[in-house]
């Protein structure tokens, strides 16, 4: 009798939406039978009955009456990690799917959770998709997401779990983030070391949850709003698939100039010191970057430049492990892979003839690809394509959602977030993909051949200043102070990159506060956007430059500051939460950002390649 009192009460919440104050539901039920007031009443009443009574629903807040499912949801075949197990239709064809209405009943990894909660058996399909919607479901990497086919509501993204936040702790096998519920709301005053739980989003047992998640790519940040937002993993991979979501992995690029010789950055590099300009690792149990031995790196790295090649199979540790380039992984998903590349050609720093050139190709039909030209062609033998190849790859650096273009007649748009190409007003969706041009390490190391000549691209000078120049640096002076040493210095890639910029746009002689001691690092990598001290960034995220030498030594660590030639252009005032220039009014983005529009004495510059720095001053 109990059972079908639940059963009612079930029914009822799930047509008004899975919750509903205590009273009107049971007043509903009772007047569907009137022998329930009498079993509700010998129970202590209705709060007490769904207490000690009721399996799937549970007094909610405001004496209200909620739906619970207690137990997690897997579309995975052949899993036998304890979820209620349904087929790989689930949840779009629950009702047209003869393998859902015939066998999700008889499956036998469901057998416990049957007995354990008998009114499931007593709910038809139709009952039954509408009441998994109010648990979690479990998506593994090999089963594909069903975008078109979820609702947004269907497939939440994993909270943090109760459990590891309560007195007791979390006991076995978990399906949910094993973080400190303060710190993943941004309340937490204690700080990594001296508080009790994790802030650790990237522990091995957190990593393993994102991947069961679909494997979705994001940074801890974004993971932590997700899990604040209470977001669906159908929604995010929806975003994904709409929107350049991207992460460009600037912690993944090996430096140049130590492929040319020695970093005047040393240590202190925010790029990796490998002798190859690409390399591949592999992550560890322990969460932990390890590194393949040189030539595996050659064979990957041959193989991953062939968009044909979807897997390799390698030795690791004396074992045979399938690496799969699409989801950059091996062992069946549970370890991720990275390549690792000097800068691109066209990215936002010019890095001479060492920086990796990507090349984009889309699918014609399973596993044939095709190419994009590295130039317009004309439609005299080809169809006409107005979309060369760097096009794309500039679209795509520049954080762009789409691209159009036009094949011949027809219209066509590129879906950077999926890495889909689709012909407008058609269903058809074609696969693309970006891959590096494969280049010999003898062709590398035939690169920095003879870099002392003064007119190789990687050259580099620092020297004493002229007396012209020294008396170029006193006119840009603003205060009486005079510097007992100034330096010149210059390299053959930082005035090719400045060059670029340069065309006919108005340039200024601006001060910038030294970084480190090193003079050949500032003529090797220029200034770069994290080069700016933290307290002078006032007006942007950006490098901050200033026309008053004062301004700059203020922020100095040192009496030495760096003179630069700097391509303004246009500008407008900055704030300090921008992470680049606002747009005008008639779309177009400005150059930088000043203090003072109409005086402006500090300037914010987002793009590194307008910088150029040119003397060294000490005083």
């Amino acid at each position: 009798m109990a059972e079908e009192v639940e059963l009612d009460l079930l029914v009822s919440l799930l047509d008004v939406g899975g919750k509903q104050h205590v009273l009107q539901l049971f007043n509903r039920v009772y007047g569907q039978n009137k022998q329930y007031f009498k079993l509700v009443a010998g129970a202590g009443g209705p709060l007490l009955f769904v207490d000690n009574h009721c399996s799937l629903i549970k007094r909610g807040k405001e004496n209200r009456i909620v739906i619970s499912v207690p137990f997690m949801v897997c579309r995975d075949e052949d899993c036998k990690c304890g979820a209620f197990h349904v087929c790989t239709h689930w949840p779009s064809k629950i009702s047209t799917c003869k393998t859902c209405r015939q066998n999700i009943s008889k499956n036998p990894d469901n057998a416990v959770i049957y007995k354990k909660y008998p009114l499931l058996q007593k709910l038809s399909p139709i009952l039954l998709k509408r009441l998994l919607k109010y648990t979690k479901f479990i998506i593994r990497p090999e089963t594909p997401i069903l975008f078109e086919k979820c609702t947004p509501d269907q497939l939440r993204f994993p909270q943090v779990c109760e459990y590891y936040n309560s007195d007791t702790g979390c006991l076995g096998p978990c399906l949910f983030f094993h973080l400190c519920k303060k710190f993943a709301s941004g309340h937490c005053k204690n700080f990594d070391a001296s508080c009790s739980h994790s802030h650790d989003m990237n522990s091995k047992h957190n990593r393993k949850i994102v991947d069961t998640c679909g494997g979705l790519r994001m940074d801890s940040k974004a993971l932590l709003q997700v899990i604040n937002s209470q977001t669906s993993v159908t929604a995010i991979a929806m975003n994904m698939l709409q929107n350049d979501t991207k992460i460009h992995n600037h912690d993944c690029e090996i430096c140049v100039w130590n492929l040319v010789g020695k970093c005047g950055k040393s240590d202190s590099c925010p790029f990796h010191h490998i002798n190859l300009p690409f390399w591949w690792q592999y992550m560890t149990e322990d969460a932990t970057w390890d590194n393949w031995d040189r030539d595996s790196v050659l064979i990957l790295e041959k193989a991953y430049c062939n968009p044909i090649i979807r897997t390799v199979e390698i030795k690791i540790n004396g074992s045979i492990a399938i690496i799969d380039f699409p989801t950059m992984t091996m062992m069946d998903g549970d370890f991720r892979i990275r390549r690792m590349s000097t800068g691109p050609v066209h990215g936002g720093r010019h890095l001479g003839s060492l920086a990796t050139a990507y090349h984009w190709h889309w699918e014609e039909m399973d596993n044939v690809w095709h190419e994009f030209p590295s130039c317009v062609t004309q439609g005299k033998h080809t169809p006409q394509l107005e979309l060369p190849s760097h096009v794309i790859e500039t679209a795509y650096l520049n954080g762009s959602e789409k691209q159009h273009f036009k094949i011949s007649d027809s219209d066509f748009v590129l879906l950077f977030g999926g890495m889909q190409m689709k012909e407008d007003n058609c269903r058809n969706i074609r696969k693309i993909c970006r891959r590096p041009i494969h280049r010999s390490v003898p062709r590398c190391a035939g690169i920095v051949t003879g870099k002392e000549d003064p007119d190789h691209e990687y050259h580099t000078c620092v020297r004493e200043a002229t007396k012209d120049e020294q008396e170029f640096v006193m006119s840009c002076l603003k205060s009486d102070e005079t510097p007992t040493k100034i330096q010149s210095v210059s390299s053959n890639l930082l005035d090719k990159q400045f060059s670029k910029r340069l065309k006919e746009n108005k340039t200024l002689h601006l001060f910038h506060p030294a970084v480190g001691t090193d003079l050949t690092a500032v003529a090797q990598h220029g200034l770069l956007l994290n080069d700016t001290p933290p307290l002078m960034k006032k007006y942007g995220t950006g490098l901050h430059l200033a026309r008053d030498e004062s301004y700059a030594l203020h922020f100095s660590q040192s009496r030495d500051i760096v003179l630069c030639e700097v391509v303004v252009a246009n500008y407008c005032r900055g704030k300090p939460g921008d992470t680049k220039p606002p747009v005008s009014e008639d779309g177009s983005p400005y150059q930088s950002c000043v203090n003072n529009v109409a005086d402006p004495e500090v300037f914010v510059l987002y793009d590194v390649m307008c910088v150029r720095p040119k003397f060294w001053v000490t005083f």
